[in-house]
């Protein structure tokens, strides 16, 4: 019988397929994505700015890495995310001072003679939260100076390393979808929640995974669109072009 069967029955056999019932390869249930809107050629920031961003963001997540690793406390509280949410980047050199200042007690600084240019703090957007008079000299910049911001920061709670570095890699990715989701409505961006953003970006763990990849791409799409409504440069274009190379470049959730 089944010698029969497999002598009769042929070996392919072609479907009769109706082309015409296909459904097409686009789902009717899949969102239509809009692309990424195009930003202005005045607020564009520059390859040679990008590249070198991204180097130092590169070089900041490195000496975060190292310093997690070593399981060492911190007990001064400082923002050195300020420095580079800022006009002009300033040398990592001084943001290494600034993360030696917040791995050791104000007692021991006393004794560690610290050298270096705060010129460079001159176009910061603000003044960093130090842990002392004496550690507010060292690091004491005119806010005169200062370039004028039309961003509201009278709530400003901005994160410290110490409590960055306490989250492990689980928190700090959830922290940083639910900070991401919370201004996906919003018509601006404070100077408190780019400050949290590219502090959880500069200490999230790689690679990422699909929900982290998302939010990262969605922040993009965000930035670019309040990007692409501005027609002069002020501090928030600065903070949203960091932002958008961070999450475009770095994490490389950009389309180019």
């Amino acid at each position: 019988m089944f010698r029969w069967e497999a002598a009769n029955i042929p070996k392919v056999k072609v479907a009769k397929l109706d082309r015409s019932k296909v459904s097409k390869e686009q789902s009717v249930y899949m969102p239509q994505i809009p692309e990424i809107a195009k930003c202005p050629e005045n607020l564009k920031p520059l390859k040679q700015w990008e590249d070198a961003f991204l180097a130092y963001f590169s070089e900041l997540r490195m000496f975060l890495s190292c310093n997690e690793a070593s399981g060492l406390k911190f007990h001064v509280n400082c923002n050195p995310w300020l420095l580079l949410m800022s006009r002009t980047l300033p040398p990592l050199s001084l943001l290494k001072v600034l993360f030696l200042k917040s791995l050791i007690t104000s007692e021991q600084m006393k004794s560690i003679p610290i050298r270096c240019d705060v010129s460079c703090l001159s176009n910061a957007v603000d003044p960093l939260s130090v842990g002392n008079a004496e550690d507010s000299k060292i690091l004491a910049y005119s806010q005169d100076n200062s370039p004028k911001s039309s961003i509201s920061d009278s709530s400003c709670n901005c994160p410290t390393l110490s409590a960055i570095l306490a989250m492990d890699s689980v928190a700090r990715a959830s922290v940083l979808k639910k900070r991401i989701n919370s201004v996906e409505t919003m018509s601006m961006l404070s100077k408190n929640d780019c400050v949290w953003l590219f502090a959880l970006c500069a200490a999230a763990d790689i690679p990422l995974d699909a929900d982290t990849s998302a939010a990262l791409r969605s922040l993009l799409r965000k930035c670019a669109s309040l990007r692409a409504a501005k027609s002069e440069l002020d501090d928030e274009v600065v903070m949203l072009n960091i932002l958008a190379t961070i999450s475009g470049r770095y994490f490389g959730q950009s389309e180019n």
